[in-house]
């Protein structure tokens, strides 16, 4: 490596001599210059060149002239031309000096430094190869001392292991011996306890089997009495060899002695399972003995019991047919199963938006769907057919999932998974309710309320058919039945299963309230037996009127009740009446004929209040004139 010191002194050095040189040369040019300044007051003359005055002394040496006058003054002005001349030409000189000298430093100083350049580029390139060849030779120096470092080591680790190996040959030798001392006093040992262990697991098993057998064998409690002490001293021995085996050493006698008691055990479970062989055999013939009792009595039991239960079988053969001759008069077979489908298929699908129900973070979803249905059905009215139809669009929109304006919001049923089941349901219910809380004080609303309610359900079957099973929930006499009181039922549930409501108090409505609030929703019902669907929809009603007529037909083969059944068939003809004239003539002749004789006498023996009053002169009155007028608010044909 370079020595940095000496660098550093090396170019101070350099940069000394040029100064010192530099220093020279400017000495050198000052001191010309100012001998030159020294003299020139006393030369007066050309000095050098073809015009010094020592060329002119010659020429004036060969002439021989005696100056005029006129010569002098012209000498005169020579000399001070000549002065002048000398003066510009020394100065000349000195510029031109000047400029040599200048130049001749700088080609000096460039000399100078290319000179060192090459110097010092030597110098360091020496520096360079001395350094390389000193590490050279000092690597050398270290691999050879690591090279004997090794040798010295590897020359003791060898002895050292040499003396090692013999020193653990003699000590394995020993160990070996020892050890085949010790492997062979082991393997009798292990032996004889292997020995012992075979005997304990033989005795072991054998008390396990003896026990099995008893738990599985309830005899054998009664035959081990007798060897019970034999076990225990058996078990106890063996246990005390299997502690002696832990804490001393084993013996050949210690293994006889364990070798015995396992055969003794095998010999007493032997005897054992003898012993119960001989009792199953006693207990069998005791058993039997016993069965053929046990079938015996078993028999006459069973004769006994056949001939009770023919009896029976009689007996409730007879009560089925006095119970289907009173069914019969409460509701029919078809009707109340197609009751309880649609009561089914609505418990079902009200558990499918049961979470939408029950959660509390989506009350404001469940208001706004309530409000999209309640305002346009609270708003339904016979005004116009344009009002209906805007009604109408607005539920089918919102049952379709579009989104639906409500005064100054939006709604739209699928926001929730079970948005739109809930939504179906709820219309479906607020329309049954209509019938209660509107048709019941106003009778013409029925009228837009149906002509909605079937344009909807030709387009949502499943909202028909919830529809009807609310019908059906709220008034079960459009299915209809009149469900008696059953053995046990209370009475609350009874009047709840006949459309009945309770107030807070737990007290039943009264009568008049009762039969007002089912005529409202039976007049809704029969609006939509004869509603027709709107001209925009290319469908007839799902809903029309053969299923009035099934309805009439089945409710008169029921038994009549007091107010209810009159109510309702009075309802019935004064809305569905006219039609029911119009497409069955003589069949609803003959069923006014049928209800004014027939009917009216089993009425009069039950019924003496209004309502049987009134439909005893709506029929007198149809049978005079032979004519139904069309209901009051029945929409025009083709309003809509």
């Amino acid at each position: 490596m370079e020595d940095p010191t000496y660098s550093r002194s090396g170019t101070r050095n350099f940069d000394l001599s040029i100064s010192d040189t530099l220093a020279d040369f400017e000495r050198l040019r000052i001191s010309a210059l100012t001998n030159a300044a020294e003299i020139s007051p006393f030369v007066n003359e050309v000095t050098i060149g073809p015009r010094s005055p020592s060329k002119s002394r010659k020429s004036e040496a060969t002439r021989i002239t005696v100056p005029k006058p006129e010569d002098v003054i012209d000498l005169i002005e020579d000399k001070i031309s000549d002065d002048l001349r000398h003066t510009l030409i020394l100065k000349d000189y000195e510029s031109r000096l000047q400029e040599n000298s200048e130049e001749c430093f700088k080609n000096l100083v460039e000399k100078m430094i290319a000179s060192y350049a090459d110097t010092l580029h030597g110098y360091w390139k020496k520096q360079r190869d001395e350094c390389k060849q000193k590490s050279l030779e000092l690597r050398a120096r270290k691999l050879q001392l690591a090279k004997n470092i090794r040798e010295n080591d590897n020359v003791t680790v060898l002895e050292r292991i040499r003396l090692d190996e013999q020193k653990c040959q003699m000590i394995n030798q020993q160990t070996i011996e020892n050890m085949n001392k010790i492997l062979e006093e082991q393997n009798i040992s292990t032996a004889r306890f292997a020995s012992i262990i075979d005997s304990h697991t033989k005795i072991c098993i054998c008390y396990n089997e003896i026990t099995n057998l008893t738990q599985s064998e309830p005899l054998v409690k009664i035959i081990l009495d007798k060897y019970v002490s034999d076990l225990s001293t058996i078990m106890v021995n063996i246990n005390v060899i299997m502690d002696f085996c832990k804490s001393g050493s084993i013996s050949d006698n210690v293994v006889k002695q364990a070798e015995l008691l396992s055969i003794e055990i095998e010999n007493i479970k032997m005897r054992i399972v003898e012993d119960l062989s001989t009792a199953k055999q006693h207990e069998m013939l005791r058993i039997q003995k016993e069965e053929e009792g046990v079938k015996q009595r078993e028999l006459k039991v069973r004769q006994a019991q056949e001939e009770k239960a023919a009896e029976l079988v009689r007996t409730q053969e007879g009560l089925v047919e006095q119970a289907k001759r009173a069914q019969s008069m409460f509701y029919s077979d078809k009707n109340y199963a197609y009751y309880k489908q649609l009561q089914n298929f609505l418990d079902t699908y009200e558990q499918s938006y049961k979470d939408l129900v029950e959660n509390p973070s989506l009350k404001k979803f469940r208001f706004d769907c309530q409000k999209a249905i309640n305002t346009p059905v609270n708003a339904i009215s016979s005004v116009s057919g344009t009002h209906i139809r805007d009604k109408f669009d607005k539920l089918a929109k919102l049952l379709q999932g579009e989104k639906v304006k409500v005064l100054d919001s939006f709604v739209t049923a699928t926001q929730h998974p079970q948005g739109l089941n809930y939504c179906t349901a709820l219309l479906a219910k607020k329309i049954v309710r209509q019938g209660d809380l509107l048709v019941s004080s106003n009778a013409e609303a029925a009228f837009p309320i149906a002509a909605v309610t079937v344009a909807l359900w030709s387009q949502f079957p499943d909202f028909g058919k919830l529809l009807e099973a609310y019908f059906h929930r709220f008034c079960p006499y459009l299915v209809p039945m009149l469900l008696p009181q059953k053995e046990g039922q209370s009475d609350k549930e009874f009047y709840n299963s006949r459309g009945y409501t309770y107030n807070d108090e737990g007290v039943v409505e009264k009568q008049d309230k009762f039969l007002k609030r089912m005529s409202g929703i039976f007049r809704l019902h029969c609006a939509i037996w004869i509603a027709r669907t709107p001209r925009f929809i290319n469908a007839s009603n799902p809903h029309g009127f053969r299923y009035a007529w099934q309805w009439l037909a089945s409710f008169i083969n029921l038994k009549p009740e007091p107010d209810i059944s009159a109510t309702l068939i009075h309802d019935f003809f004064t809305v569905c009446g006219s039609d029911f004239l119009k497409n069955y003539k003589r069949q609803c002749i003959k069923i006014i004929k049928l209800l004014s004789t027939d009917y009216l006498k089993i009425l009069q023996n039950i019924d003496e209040g209004g309502p049987k009053t009134r439909f005893e002169v709506f029929l007198q009155n149809v049978l005079k004139t032979g004519h139904i007028p069309p209901p009051d608010g029945l929409l025009p044909p083709n309003i809509w």
